[in-house]
């Protein structure tokens, strides 16, 4: 049986305490961590990658909602919002988010809910599957009347550069005629991450994240490089 992760992110410590009372009737669910506010729920999910989130609408800070859309990522979890407001399901719905509980919900209707999870993710996993021998394994570069073939699992960071792309190799910089959006789509998300328009990191070459202040941060290398990292991209960042 395949555990089903959870962060539960509400503000009330009875909604929290129902919900894990409810949760312990399903076998493969584990709570991965629990959150008061926006600000650690999103936290929890950064460090803990759960499979689906019970969001509360309206919590201290920046909202269910709002924290909904920072979800960027990959994957990201699915999200279930749980609130007494029924006024805010077109807002939650737009999101992405695979249902909604209207407070007070019963067993039969958490049940149904975390159906629709098991389906999601089935579907996903189906996919990912198929899609594995699709992600690019080695690259072609043309230097002059050769062609040398580097390895993805190689490249530390990738830089966008004018027509071509700079494939960073240690301290080797190979050219590669295309654009960093058509490079990245055919990377495995799970080991590339775009950090800025003009950047992308394979992720364990990352050894830090700084903030360097205004919501941009920078992606320390290893060998000391340091990258970029725009506010629109960091949540691709474990």
């Amino acid at each position: 049986m395949t555990a089903l992760r959870v962060v539960i992110a509400d503000d009330e410590p009875l909604a929290r305490s129902r919900l894990r009372a409810l949760l312990a009737d399903h076998a493969d669910v584990v709570i991965a961590a629990e959150a008061e506010d926006a600000d650690a729920a999103l936290q929890a999910i950064r460090s803990e990658r759960p499979d689906l989130v019970l969001l509360n609408v309206e919590m201290p800070g920046q909202g269910g909602v709002a924290l909904a859309r920072r979800l960027h990522m990959t994957p990201a979890p699915l999200v279930v919002f749980v609130t007494a407001y029924a006024d805010h399901a077109v807002d939650a719905f737009e999101t992405g988010a695979i249902d909604y509980l209207l407070k007070p919900f019963d067993e039969a209707r958490l049940a149904t809910a975390l159906t629709r999870v098991r389906a999601a993710l089935a579907a996903r996993r189906a996919l990912a599957g198929e899609a594995a021998t699709t992600w690019l394994e080695r690259v072609a570069v043309t230097l002059g009347k050769r062609t040398i073939f580097v390895a993805t699992a190689s490249i530390d960071w990738l830089a966008a550069s004018a027509n071509y792309v700079e494939l960073h190799v240690g301290a080797e910089v190979h050219l590669l005629r295309t654009t960093l959006s058509a490079l990245e789509a055919q990377l495995d998300p799970r080991v590339f991450v775009r950090i800025h328009r003009s950047y992308a990191v394979r992720l364990d070459a990352v050894k830090e994240l700084r903030s360097v202040g205004g919501g941009e941060y920078r992606a320390i290398l290893a060998g000391g490089v340091e990258l970029p990292v725009s506010q629109r991209y960091r949540d691709r960042l474990p």
